[in-house]
């Protein structure tokens, strides 16, 4: 009886892990996407012009600074400029936020010769604020 509960119960667990593994990648996916939807708009607050441009960049780390996602969980994007959570044209302005290694916030089990979960190679969050013609910003 102890080896059939042995068995069910490491594959009890495995299922658990499994679903577990699968489920915290896309809630820190979410996450990510609102804390960059909200340094978008926040920065957004501050007038489009190139003066303000720093003014927005604080910003936008602050509003990284004050989320509920530890510093070391919260990189900026390679494809941003070095450091930044903000990227700017005169159209647009993106906020992108990311993980380079989620394997840290959850770790990979083999079992069997399989390795899960399966997780993505980066964790991202991106949100973009475009600029109407009129001078109006559009979500």
């Amino acid at each position: 009886m102890s080896i059939e509960f042995a068995f069910i119960f490491m594959l009890v667990m495995a299922l658990f892990y499994g679903m577990v593994g699968y489920v915290v990648p896309l809630l820190m996916a979410s996450s990510y996407q609102e804390v960059a939807a909200d340094a978008a708009r926040e920065a957004v607050l501050f007038a489009f012009d190139h003066g303000a441009q720093e003014l927005r960049q604080q910003v936008a780390r602050d509003v990284v600074a004050d989320s509920w996602l530890p510093a070391d969980w919260t990189q900026p994007c390679s494809d941003y400029p070095s450091g930044q959570y903000l990227k700017e044209s005169a159209d647009r302005i993106s906020a992108c936020i990311r993980h380079s290694r989620p394997s840290e916030i959850l770790p990979q089990v083999s079992l069997f010769g399989w390795r899960y979960p399966v997780l993505p190679a980066e964790i991202r969050g991106e949100a973009t604020i475009l600029r109407r013609s009129t001078g109006a910003f559009a979500p």
